[in-house]
């Protein structure tokens, strides 16, 4: 008995487990746009790795904060190697090197900007993260559109091959017809095979964004349809510069320099150094009546100050200027090309969406229209094979131009979303305006 409840309680556990690794399959078996890329920025590996970087440059702050060690010194000296009359000195003195030039304020801030660009480095890094999951998405949709595209075609090819044969042993048909057709459904296999190994690709390329094994499978949801934008207002430059990470990190370069300006002129002045000292002396003096021992025994102040006479960190201070020119014309720069890139955007949204309207006046119900004349032709004997494939060919073509369009469409849609700053994140560039409070107690 105690033999078979073991068993059965083990059977209970396999089961329990199952069930709840099924469970987690299921839960994660299907992924629209939005859900890949929430699962990205939690899981993506080189996103974790980096956002271990914010713990170094807060460590880097506590350690700047942090006051320079005292200092002991001690001497000794005796005759023992020469006279040998017992005459010894020894002196120790306790230091404190003090800061008064307000380097180590200086040092804080240059710590807390490292800290800001560190956050809106990550923040930046999810940027370009969520544009390379949703552009990778987007191609897998057309992609599958386009199989289904040619899997239709096969399947009217095979059907139109087989009544073909029949044809030709009805003499109805002849051989050039059925080679025109093997050369369409061969033209269309292969088209698929292209496909399924550029599904394959990208698949693993969202795998690898993901941070998950090449062996992890997941079945897309969506379908590419067009829907025109309509708050298109809503992306401009000025929303692109108030919420572009890469942006802001650059702007921090520009308070990072300011800082180490601070700094460099406070390093003109080394540390003074202030601290106490004890001395004991013992002399060994000849007189009438014999050697005397006199033992002096001395405490004081010491104090030692650098005179900044040489160098004053000249070469140091032109540098950090320099640089902050640089992080400023970096700024310049980078807000012309922001302003580029929704521009870009911009206009190929509005270029393809002309194109779009094109087809949804009719030319695809206009194609696929002609492609049924020609088959009733065909069958009633008035048209030949050629203009059968011809027609299927050209309303094949207009399908995947369509759907390329659409991907195309979606893609701009994506980059200006991407240029102006507006996409899921879990880094908030607005907190990186926040006091160092939290960062001192960490």
């Amino acid at each position: 008995m105690l033999r078979i409840s073991l068993i059965t309680i083990i059977c209970g556990l396999i089961s329990f487990l199952f069930i709840h690794i099924s469970n987690a399959q299921e839960d994660i078996s299907e992924l629209s746009i939005d859900q890949a890329v929430d699962l990205a920025l939690k899981e993506n590996r080189d996103l974790s790795a980096a956002k271990i970087e914010i713990e170094e440059s807060r460590a880097r702050y506590k350690q700047s904060t942090l006051f320079p060690n005292p200092e002991i010194e001690f001497d000794f000296g005796s005759d023992i190697f020469f006279a040998n009359e017992g005459e010894r000195n020894f002196s120790a003195t306790i230091s404190q090197p003090i800061s008064l030039s307000g380097r180590i304020s200086a040092q804080k801030e240059i710590a807390n900007a490292n800290i800001k660009r560190t956050i809106a480095d990550i923040a930046n890094l999810e940027r370009l993260l969520v544009n390379e999951v949703r552009r990778v998405f987007i191609e897998l949709l057309a992609i599958e559109d386009q199989l289904v595209l040619q899997e239709n075609l096969i399947k009217l090819n095979n059907e139109l091959l087989k009544g073909i044969n029949v044809g030709i042993t009805e003499g109805l048909a002849s051989q050039q017809d059925l080679n025109a057709v093997a050369i369409a459904l061969q033209q269309a296999v292969q088209k698929k095979e292209v496909l399924l190994a550029q599904r394959k690709s990208n698949l693993l390329s969202l795998n690898n964004l993901f941070g998950k094994p090449s062996s992890f499978s997941f079945k897309l949801i969506g379908k590419l349809e067009y829907e025109p934008n309509k708050k298109l207002n809503y992306f401009n430059i000025e929303t692109a510069f108030s919420r572009r990470p890469d942006l802001k990190f650059n702007e921090l370069n520009i308070e990072q320099t300011d800082a180490d300006i601070k700094l460099a002129k406070a390093l003109r002045f080394e540390d003074i150094k202030a601290g106490i000292f004890y001395g004991n002396d013992v002399l060994v003096l000849d007189s009438p009546i014999g050697e005397l021992t006199d033992n002096d025994q001395l405490i004081g102040f010491k104090l030692t100050i650098p005179l900044p006479l040489f160098n004053r960190q000249q070469g140091l201070i032109m540098e950090t200027h320099a640089r902050k020119r640089r992080a400023e014309e970096n700024v310049k720069a980078l807000k012309l090309k922001i302003s580029q890139e929704v521009s870009d955007a911009l206009n190929r949204i509005s270029t393809i969406s002309n194109l779009l309207d094109t087809y949804k006046s009719g030319i695809l119900k206009t194609a696929e229209d002609n492609v049924k004349i020609v088959e009733d032709g065909f069958k009633q004997g008035l048209v030949d094979i050629v203009n059968v494939i011809q027609s299927r060919q050209q309303f094949a073509a207009l399908s995947s131009t369509y759907i390329n369009t659409v991907r195309d469409y979606e893609l701009a849609l994506n980059d200006l979303q991407i240029s102006t700053g507006n996409y899921p994140s879990l880094t908030n560039i607005s907190e990186i305006k926040g006091s160092t409070t939290r960062n001192e107690n960490k």
